[in-house]
């Protein structure tokens, strides 16, 4: 009886991490869908950062972010050009907002063929557009 009780241990143990994994893995998407301008959060098709943000040895530049993909947990702004990492190491990203609370806002970059969200851009001066804007403007 006791050997068999041993025996269960690691099977329970496995199927307890199985089933925290898979659960884990319903978060969000590694590969959130691009959208087209119709489609997205009415009246903010554009996210303008006031100032550089920097989090860690990331340099998320100022500027306008442009609407670009979608998940089932939030939308993804790109960046007006690369994020600078450790001051050489261009990354795509941009700034994430959360669908369940649109005023938070975390960075997010491409690294090893998926997306890390970083920081806490909350408290960061931004604004949202809802007009478009002209591509000389970018």
């Amino acid at each position: 009886m006791i050997s068999d009780q041993k025996k269960m241990k690691p099977f329970q143990f496995f199927l307890l991490v199985t089933c925290h994994l898979s659960l884990l893995s319903c978060a969000g998407s590694s590969h959130p869908q691009p959208i087209s301008p119709s489609e997205g959060p009415p009246a903010r098709r554009y996210l303008e950062l006031y100032r550089e943000k920097q989090i860690a040895t990331l340099h998320f530049p100022a500027g306008v972010y442009t609407l670009s993909a979608a998940d089932k947990i939030g939308y993804y702004y790109r960046a007006p050009r690369r994020i600078l990492e450790q001051g050489s190491i261009g990354r795509e990203g941009g700034i994430f907002v959360s669908k369940r609370d649109p005023n938070k806002l975390r960075g997010y970059i491409y690294r090893a063929g998926a997306i890390t969200h970083v920081g806490n851009f909350s408290r960061a001066k931004y604004r949202f557009i809802d007009q478009d804007i002209p591509a000389s403007q970018f």
